[in-house]
């Protein structure tokens, strides 16, 4: 009696609630208030314990009491040496977990003795992506094994087997025989009593292809469903691929959508787990978030603390076992020491000072992200049995239809940012025209070719190691039939305006880039506004103006374009003779106008009109082809 009449008032009060927004809204109904996010979840401005049903949360993505976060910090080397030095003094500022990539230096059994030297095997954890160096995995067994360490490593030195394939579009190494090498690989480490997580599920690649959560969700884990009956295929029990596993996710910038995401990430493992007969409790996922470089920007790198640092409070507040949070300028040709620091400070201040190791669950009981979490969850496991029921995931890559979804989604992403609609701050934002940046160049693993190439087998790799103490060059191995698809394009969102800035810039070098003039028409307060979106946008571009007003047209010698800038009443004094009077040296002038004057555009022969809801990026890209930046 005493629960019914605590959910009478409730209700009451969501009606009253309800009647005090719609007088806010003037009478419109307060679904106008109802937002669709990407994924398609209908976002709406308030939750209550009716959002849940029979007011129950799940409770499998819950953190155990002895759950702790790794920070898995990046460690980039040049060398062995190099390697060793930067994880001694990671270590001498907290560090014990370490993600390292990019690791081909390490070739020889004396490299491997430098490069760890400094590990504890008892105390630290190691995240080794070993990527297309799968020969790297049997050289680390085989080296530690002799040193009497193997069965006290832990964590995870591994690779995704779809990883190639997915960037590349085809693979050297065939996903049947990388998939014989992982087998081997887990039976070999259960049979020296290993604790390593040799398979690694890089879900992260579809987030930096401009997935939604969802997206990200539904193909990481048909993804794995399609690697875990390989491996049963080939006598690997559940158990044993279960606990080899690491699955990693990048974690973006929508706060609650990404808390959610990383929960029902758990749930939908679970699902799984059930699936193929497991036990949920038993056969928890390892579950390893980075922050994305989807949503990160070369020019004005720094905004990009603050967007990972939401992104891993996202994480944490998720529970997930280990995270990466990536420096800020990391897309940049070499990250600094500082943004280093600052990315390991990130994860203390946000475990250790704010204290959310402590908590068991910090999101549970909230109505918005338990809704959320289970409306993504249901919505992903929905479509990963329907991919399953197609085939499964590598027929779905064959046909172009991931790749596909993934285009259409990246492209909405973008459109947004290019119209204007989401504000990427010191990109189409806010840019400074000054800013000189490099970015990453893509750094390719060496090969070594001194070596005889020997089949990409475990066993033929150890015996190799064994006796030679390095790993070989290995082969690829026939092909009949070689697979190839179209392959994933990975572009961060604003990459193709930083082209244009990058563009601009080797123009300015070679002297070769002119200024748009801008003529003002009126009083300074009623342009301004005006002056300022126009600069901004042509910033964005790498493009500086020269400003000047409506009866002094000296500055606007030699130039290529000019725009017309001012309220409607004040731009009503142009006319033809006074277009006739801008054109007189330059007959080819491309004239703009600000605002809505279509008429105006019309009946003086103008070149376009300049509106904050056009497509910003083809302008510039238009403008950038007048001044001839395009040909640099």
């Amino acid at each position: 009696m005493e629960e019914e009449q605590k959910t009478s008032v409730t209700r009451e009060k969501h009606k009253t609630w309800e009647k005090e927004v719609e007088k806010s809204l003037r009478g419109k109904p307060i679904e106008n208030l109802i937002k669709m996010s990407d994924e398609g979840i209908a976002i709406k401005a308030l939750y209550d314990e009716f959002d849940l049903d029979d007011n129950k949360t799940s409770r499998i993505h819950q953190k155990g009491k002895n759950h702790q976060l790794k920070i898995s910090q990046l460690i980039s080397a040049k060398d062995s040496q190099d390697l060793k030095e930067k994880i001694i003094y990671a270590k001498k500022r907290g560090q014990h977990s370490f993600y390292m990539t990019n690791i081909d230096y390490i070739e020889r059994d004396q490299d491997m003795v430098e490069a760890f030297s400094s590990i504890d095997w008892t105390e630290d954890v190691v995240f080794i992506d070993v990527g297309e160096n799968i020969g790297f995995t049997p050289l680390f067994f085989h080296h530690h094994k002799m040193q009497h360490q193997f069965k006290h490593v832990v964590g995870t030195i591994g690779f995704d087997p779809y990883e190639e394939l997915l960037h590349e579009g085809e693979s050297k190494v065939s996903l049947e025989t990388k998939m014989d090498f992982l087998a081997d690989t887990i039976k070999w480490s259960a049979a020296n009593e290993g604790h390593v997580r040799c398979l690694v599920i890089k879900g992260h690649i579809y987030n930096e292809a401009g997935a939604n959560a969802l997206q990200e969700l539904v193909f990481t884990f048909s993804q794995a469903i399609d690697l875990i009956n390989e491996l049963i295929n080939r006598g690997i029990s559940f158990e044993s691929i279960a606990n080899s596993l690491t699955i990693s996710l990048g974690v973006g910038s929508n706060f609650f959508m990404e808390i959610a995401k990383l929960r029902a990430a758990r749930d939908i493992w679970a699902s799984i787990v059930q699936a193929f007969g497991g036990n949920a409790h038993e056969h928890k996922v390892n579950l390893h978030a980075i922050t994305t470089t989807f949503n990160k920007t070369a020019f004005d790198a720094h905004v990009n603390l603050l967007r990972t640092t939401t992104e891993s409070f996202s994480a944490v507040l998720a529970g997930v076992n280990e995270i990466t949070i990536l420096p800020f300028d990391h897309v940049l040709n070499q990250s600094s020491i500082l943004a280093e620091r600052i990315a390991r400070n990130t994860y203390f201040i946000l475990n250790e000072e704010s204290l959310l190791s402590k908590v068991v669950d910090p999101s549970s009981g909230s109505y918005y992200v338990e809704t959320i979490t289970k409306q993504l969850g249901m919505e992903a496991w929905e479509k990963i049995k329907e991919i399953d029921r197609d085939g499964g995931f590598l027929p779905q890559l064959k046909q172009g239809t991931i790749q596909h979804e993934l285009e259409k989604m990246r492209e909405i992403r973008m459109a947004v940012v290019n119209n204007r609609e989401k504000f990427v701050i010191g990109t189409n934002a806010y840019a400074l025209t000054n800013e000189k940046v490099m970015v990453k160049k893509e750094e390719k693993g060496k090969i070594s070719n001194n070596l005889n190439e020997i089949k990409p087998s475990f066993q033929e790799v150890l015996t190799y190691i064994d006796k030679e103490k390095r790993v070989p060059t290995m082969k690829g191995d026939d092909q009949k039939e070689k697979l190839q698809i179209n392959p994933i394009q990975c572009q961060r969102l604003v990459e193709h305006f930083e082209r244009l800035r990058f563009q601009a810039e080797k123009a300015k070098e070679k002297g070769r880039l002119d200024k748009v003039g801008i003529i003002t028409f009126g009083k300074l307060k009623n342009y301004k506004p005006s002056l300022d979106q126009i600069s901004g946008i042509l910033a964005a571009g790498g493009i500086e103006i020269e400003l000047t007003s409506w009866d002094d047209l000296r500055a606007i010698h030699n130039l290529q374009v000019v725009i017309l800038c001012g309220k409607k009443e004040d731009v009503q004094v142009v006319d033809s003779a006074y277009i006739q009077q801008l054109r007189k040296d330059n007959p080819s002038l491309y004239i703009y106008i600000m605002g809505n004057e279509e008429d105006m555009t019309d009946n003086l022969n103008l070149s376009g009109v300049i509106s904050l809801h056009d497509d910003i990026y083809q302008f510039l890209l238009n403008i950038h082809n007048i001044l001839g930046v395009s040909k640099e």
